[in-house]
C-alpha cells in the first residue's frame, strides 16, 4: 500500500503544501497533485494570468514549505512567511468535462438512474450519456407490482423494496426538489404526524417474549426514555454517560466500533439486545454486533459523544444550543420548494407515491428516454473495465460491444464493480469486498375481511430483535410491515371490502450464516404464513400472496467503513471513476439520491469526482 503525502506546488524553484489537492501517493517520480493526475504540479509566477495551479499565500499567513528533491520525496517542513500569496489550485482544462465526452454509467438502479438524470439536466446534447443494466428492467431493488382483483375490482400495489420516505434534513430535501422537478406532486402521498394514519406511521413495535411492545420512533427518542425510568432501573453506564467529563471520553473514543459494543459501553447489554437489534434488522437486516456504529443510524450518538462527552449529555446540550441550518444549501433548497409543497411536508411523517415508489423510477426513465443524448441500455451488462488517469477508459459489454469513455461512474453494487476491474487496479481497491451483502426474503399477503383483522391498533409494523429465539422465531423473520396502516392511498383504486396488506421479511444476517439453507419462494410463503397466524393470530388465509429472494440488496457497513471508503477515495481520485449507491455513503433512499447528486455536481465543478468526498476527514 502507497504512503501519501500532501500535495505540493512548486513556487519560484519552492515547493508549497496545496491546502485543496487530496494526498499524492509517495514514490512517485516527482511531487504529483493528485488533482491533475499523473502531471507535476507546476505553478506560475503569482503574476501569471494561466496555469495548472494558480499559487498565492495570503499576507502574513506561514506556510508549511517542505523541499522536494528530485524523485519527489519530502524532506522536513520548514515555516516561511510569503508576503501577499495565497495558495489555491485550479485544475487544467484538459479535466473538466469537454462538451463531446462520453459519460457511462454502470447499473440502472436509482443510483444510475438519478446520476444521469443529474448528468443530463446540466450538460449540453452534444455530451453522450450511456446508461449500462442487467436486467431487462430499470430500478433495481425499487419495485413495485400491481395485482388486479376481480372480486372488488381492486387494483393492489405491493412493494418488494422500499415503501415510504422520510422527508428529513438536506437528503430528504433533495428527494423532494427530485419529485418536484419531474412532475410528481399529483402522485405524492404525504402521511401528517398528526393525522392518526400518521401516527400509525410513527408506531413501531417489537415482537418481545411477553408479546407486541411498542418501540422508541428513533434512536432519539430511545435514549431519551432511559433517564425517566426508575433510578434502580437505570445502566450504570447511563450514569457513567451523564457524569463523565468531555476530556475523558476523548480519551476512550475510538474512530470506530461495533453498534453492540457501544450501547453496551454507554448504555449496558439490556437494551441492545432487546431493542437495538431490532431496529438494526429493520433498516439493515444485520446484525448489530458486526455494523460500525459511525457509519449507521448511530453516527449522530457517536457524534454526541465525541463532542459532549456523553451522549444524553450532548442531546441535553444540542437541545439548548441555536444551531444554524445543517447548511446553505439546505436553506437555498428550502426557499426553492413550492411554499404549499413544503408547508405540506413539514408536518409530514412520510411520504409515499401512488402506484408505488417504483412511479419514479419510470419517471426518471421516462424523462431520460426523451434526451437525444441519453442512450439507456438494458439486458446489457458491463463486463470489464480499464479506469485511467489521463485517458479514456475502456468498457467491454455483455454483447461484445468496445467502448471509450472519457468518463464512468458506477452505481453497481461495489464486489459487482470490483469484479469488473483490470487486474492492476482491482488489487489495490480490495476495500470494495470488505463489506457483504444481505439477502432477504420478502412476502406480499393480502386479506380480505368486513372489518379490521389486525388485533392491534394501526401501525408501521413490528421489528424482532435478535433476543428472540428459534423458538419463538423458527423461520429467522426480520420483522412485519402493515402496509394498509402505514401508506394508504397507494392504490390508485380499491374495492368497497376492507383489505389488509401486510409484508413479512426474512433473513438477513441470518441467512449470510447459512448459505446453505435459503428458503424458495414456495418455502417463505409456507413461514410467512405460519409467522402471521402464529405472532397476530390471523387464522384466515389471505387471498392473494407473492414472495421474492432479494439476494444481495443491502450492504453491511462494518466496523472501520469510514477509515476504508476514505482510502479507497485517495486511491479513486487520479482515475476517470466515481462511485454511488448505498454500498456507500446510506442504504436509504434519500441517501442513494444525495450521493448521485453531490457526485454529479463535484465531477462537473471540479472535472474529478470519487463519489466518495465527505469521507475525507
Amino acid at each position: 500500500m502507497w504512503a501519501y503525502q500532501p500535495a505540493y506546488v512548486l513556487l519560484d524553484g519552492v515547493a508549497w503544501r496545496c491546502p485543496h489537492c487530496p494526498p499524492f501517493p509517495s514514490g512517485s517520480l516527482s511531487a504529483s497533485c493528485a488533482g491533475v493526475a499523473a502531471a507535476p504540479c507546476r505553478a506560475a509566477s503569482p503574476t501569471a494570468k494561466e496555469g495548472p495551479m494558480r499559487s498565492y499565500l495570503g499576507y502574513g499567513q506561514a506556510a508549511t514549505m517542505p523541499l522536494v528533491n528530485r524523485v519527489g520525496k519530502v524532506s522536513q517542513p520548514l515555516i516561511r512567511r510569503r508576503p501577499g500569496i495565497r495558495l489555491s489550485c485550479s485544475l487544467p482544462n484538459a479535466h473538466r468535462i469537454k462538451e463531446d465526452s462520453r459519460i457511462g454509467i454502470l447499473g440502472g438502479g436509482l443510483a444510475g438512474l438519478t446520476s444521469a438524470y443529474y448528468l443530463s439536466k446540466r450538460l449540453p446534447e452534444s455530451t453522450q450519456i450511456i446508461v449500462w443494466e442487467k436486467a431487462d428492467r430499470f430500478g433495481g431493488w425499487v419495485q413495485s407490482s400491481r395485482v388486479h382483483d376481480d372480486k372488488n375490482g381492486a387494483s393492489l400495489v405491493f412493494e418488494s423494496g422500499p415503501r415510504s420516505v422520510r422527508p428529513k434534513g438536506l437528503a430528504g430535501l433533495i428527494s423532494l426538489e427530485l419529485i418536484r422537478d419531474l412532475k410528481l406532486l399529483d402522485s405524492v402521498i404525504t402521511i401528517p404526524k398528526t393525522h392518526p394514519v400518521g401516527q400509525s406511521a410513527q408506531n413501531r413495535y417489537i415482537y418481545t417474549k411477553k408479546g407486541l411492545q411498542k418501540l422508541p420512533s428513533s434512536v432519539f427518542s430511545l435514549i431519551r426514555s432511559l433517564p425517566k425510568r426508575p433510578i434502580s432501573l437505570i445502566p450504570r453506564a447511563i450514569l457513567q454517560d451523564l457524569l463523565s467529563t468531555t476530556e475523558e471520553s476523548k480519551t476512550r473514543s475510538i474512530d470506530d466500533e461495533s453498534i453492540q459494543e457501544f450501547i453496551a459501553r454507554r448504555f449496558g447489554d439490556g437494551i441492545g439486545e432487546e431493542l437495538i437489534s431490532g431496529m438494526v434488522h429493520g433498516i439493515y437486516a444485520g446484525d448489530y454486533k458486526s455494523l460500525s456504529v459511525r457509519s449507521s443510524l448511530f453516527k449522530s450518538v457517536w457524534e454526541l459523544e465525541r463532542r459532549y462527552g456523553g451522549v444524553i449529555k450532548g442531546m441535553r446540550s444540542s437541545d439548548k444550543e441555536q444551531h444554524p441550518s445543517d447548511s446553505n444549501e439546505e436553506d437555498k433548497l428550502r426557499k426553492t420548494l413550492d411554499g404549499q409543497l413544503f408547508d405540506g411536508l413539514v408536518n409530514c411523517s412520510v411520504w409515499g407515491l401512488k402506484g408505488g415508489l417504483e412511479t419514479l423510477i419510470v419517471a426518471l426513465r421516462d424523462w431520460l428516454a426523451k434526451k437525444p443524448n441519453v442512450i439507456l441500455k438494458s439486458t446489457e451488462s458491463v463486463e470489464s473495465i480499464e479506469p485511467s488517469s489521463d485517458s479514456p477508459s475502456k468498457v467491454t459489454t455483455s454483447l461484445g460491444a468496445y467502448e471509450q469513455i472519457d468518463h464512468l461512474i458506477s452505481a453497481l453494487p461495489p464486489q459487482v464493480l470490483h469484479s469488473c476491474l483490470s487486474p492492476p487496479l482491482r488489487n489495490r481497491l480490495n476495500d470494495l469486498i470488505v463489506n457483504p451483502s444481505v439477502t432477504v426474503g420478502v412476502v406480499n399477503l393480502a386479506y380480505r375481511s368486513t372489518q379490521r383483522i389486525n388485533p392491534i391498533p394501526p401501525a408501521f409494523g413490528y421489528l424482532i430483535p435478535a433476543s428472540i429465539g428459534a423458538e419463538l422465531n423458527p423461520h429467522r423473520v426480520l420483522g412485519v410491515v402493515f402496509d394498509s396502516d402505514m401508506m394508504p392511498g397507494v392504490e390508485e383504486k380499491r374495492g368497497g371490502e376492507e383489505l389488509t396488506k401486510l409484508t413479512v421479511m426474512l433473513g438477513g444476517h441470518y441467512y449470510s450464516k447459512q448459505l446453505d439453507s435459503i428458503p424458495t419462494t414456495d418455502q417463505l410463503i409456507r413461514q410467512a404464513s405460519q409467522t402471521i397466524k402464529h405472532q397476530l393470530g390471523i387464522s384466515q388465509d389471505p387471498f392473494f400472496v407473492q414472495a421474492q429472494i432479494q439476494k444481495d440488496c443491502i450492504p453491511q457497513y462494518l466496523v472501520g467503513h469510514h477509515q476504508r471508503m476514505r482510502a479507497l477515495h485517495r486511491l479513486l481520485h487520479p482515475f476517470n471513476l466515481s462511485i454511488v449507491g448505498s454500498g456507500y455513503s446510506g442504504v436509504g433512499l434519500n441517501d442513494v439520491v444525495k450521493s448521485a447528486k453531490d457526485n454529479v455536481v463535484n465531477l462537473l465543478n471540479n472535472g474529478r469526482s470519487t463519489g466518495l468526498e465527505s469521507f475525507d476527514t
